[in-house]
């Protein structure tokens, strides 16, 4: 079984084609990464974190330096709208979520998009900055701004980014573990947490020296 490469310590990789797949573009193929927010699609706080499923699409040259940059914006707060970052000649496009995009005033998305461009451009290997959208609805391709994410026809980007979102279900959504194979029994969702039925913990007294691990109490 092949290893996932892992790109960064702050968000994982779950899926990745190190090399050109198919014919769109010129070389494209993708990574897909996870990582843990606080902040829902429109940026707004939320009481429990939710997971968050997004997207590299690289060219062929596969520059990895661009994981910086996503390292910074997820730092800085603005990563939990994006459903797509490409890296081609030299450009960070970041595609977000059409929910963000078209939420708020333009002087909102003006402002976003000058964060994720000083961010880019403050890098020790600069980026250019691109800010476009996407929406998986059907009826609404006019929400959907490529900006050049990959060098072929809108037509043809619009599907290729349009079956990655289907096959990956991206954006953020609350977290839903498995079921555990210790507990059958479904889990306890309370609000967006699962909260399993282990036994009760108590913590033991402070030992000289050290703490002894909690006591399942039947």
């Amino acid at each position: 079984m092949t290893t996932v490469p892992q790109y960064s310590k702050l968000f994982t990789c779950l899926y990745d084609e190190p090399n050109p797949v198919g014919s769109i573009g010129r070389g494209t193929h993708y990574s897909v990464f996870r990582s843990v927010e606080w902040l829902d699609v429109t940026r707004r706080a939320l009481a429990l974190p939710q997971v968050h499923d997004f997207k590299v699409v690289w060219d062929e040259d596969h520059d990895t330096r661009v994981i910086e940059a996503i390292e910074q914006i997820y730092m800085a707060g603005l990563l939990s709208p994006v459903q797509f970052f490409g890296e081609r000649k030299g450009t960070l496009t970041a595609i977000v979520a059409a929910r963000f995009y078209f939420h708020g005033s333009e002087v909102d998305t003006e402002n976003y998009r000058s964060a994720i461009t000083r961010i880019a451009q403050d890098l020790p290997d600069p980026w250019t900055a691109k800010l476009g959208s996407f929406d998986r609805s059907p009826g609404s391709p006019h929400q959907c701004i490529y900006e050049g994410i990959i060098g072929d026809s809108e037509h043809r980007v619009g599907l290729y980014l349009a079956n990655l979102d289907s096959l990956w279900q991206l954006g953020t959504r609350d977290y839903r573990p498995a079921i555990r194979p210790e507990y059958p029994e479904a889990a306890t969702v309370i609000g967006a947490v699962p909260v399993w039925p282990p036994a009760i913990l108590e913590p033991k007294a402070f030992p000289p020296g050290g703490v002894l691990p909690p006591t399942k109490i039947a």
